[in-house]
């Protein structure tokens, strides 16, 4: 017992949540990139209960492992506001500088959905109070939320923010039609493509709704202020 407490603190201070390996079923959303529908096995892995904060970010920023993002601010150094304007090679680097990566986009929607295949983080009806998305200057299906990236940790249970509140990169490459051939054990994307993947909507998605198995994709080299990244391993 005392061994079992002693890591369930050690675990809980090092911000990550495990997440237990398994099947479940992916993809099967809206959208045609998101079929078919299929059963799914990853590996347990641990992944940030926070997007990576500008905060943390400033600190690979000063070790000199990592870009700088496209916008500085006076309180980077203890802002816990998600970092945003990186590249997807910015948030690879801070993750390997952090002694980790970045998720598999299958372990992505893994997290998201839950034991229990959840549409939404928090279940299977949108909920604009669940979370920080569709809003863009006061129109959008939420109209009353921030519109803007808010502090980490604002939204969510034990892991924060995973609809809305800024995209996040994962490590896949897109493909439309990948789900049709993907294996069905540990997929982690095509060896090569065009554009990244990245998961979880943002504040800013004034239409689209964060569900857990939605897919949007960026060139690498793409930032914006609503665009930033959470880490595995």
């Amino acid at each position: 017992m005392y061994c079992t407490v002693v890591w369930l603190i050690s675990f809980l201070l090092s911000g990550m949540v495990r997440i237990f390996g398994g099947p479940f079923v992916m993809g099967g959303g809206d959208e045609a990139d998101e079929q078919p529908r299929r059963t799914v096995v990853v590996g347990t892995f641990e992944i940030d209960a926070d997007e990576v904060t500008r905060a943390e970010y400033g600190r690979c920023v000063e070790a000199r492992a990592c870009g700088l993002p496209s916008v500085a601010r006076p309180d980077d150094a203890t802002s816990r506001l998600p970092v945003t304007g990186v590249t997807w090679s910015d948030a690879d680097a801070y993750c390997r500088w952090a002694k980790k990566r970045l998720p598999t986009e299958a372990e992505w929607e893994r997290a998201a959905r839950g034991t229990d295949g959840r549409l939404y983080p928090w279940g299977d009806t949108a909920d604009c109070a669940r979370g920080n998305f569709g809003n863009y200057d006061g129109e959008g299906r939420c109209p009353g939320n921030p519109g803007h990236p808010v502090d980490v940790g604002s939204y969510g249970g034990e892991l924060h923010d995973f609809a809305g509140n800024v995209w996040e990169w994962v490590a896949d490459w897109y493909d439309a039609t990948y789900y049709r051939h993907a294996p069905a054990t540990n997929p982690k994307g095509p060896r090569r493509g065009v554009r990244r993947v990245v998961r979880g909507g943002a504040c800013c998605s004034m239409l689209g709704l964060p569900r857990s198995s939605n897919r949007l994709a960026f060139p690498p080299d793409y930032r914006d202020d609503d665009l930033g990244f959470r880490c595995a391993r």
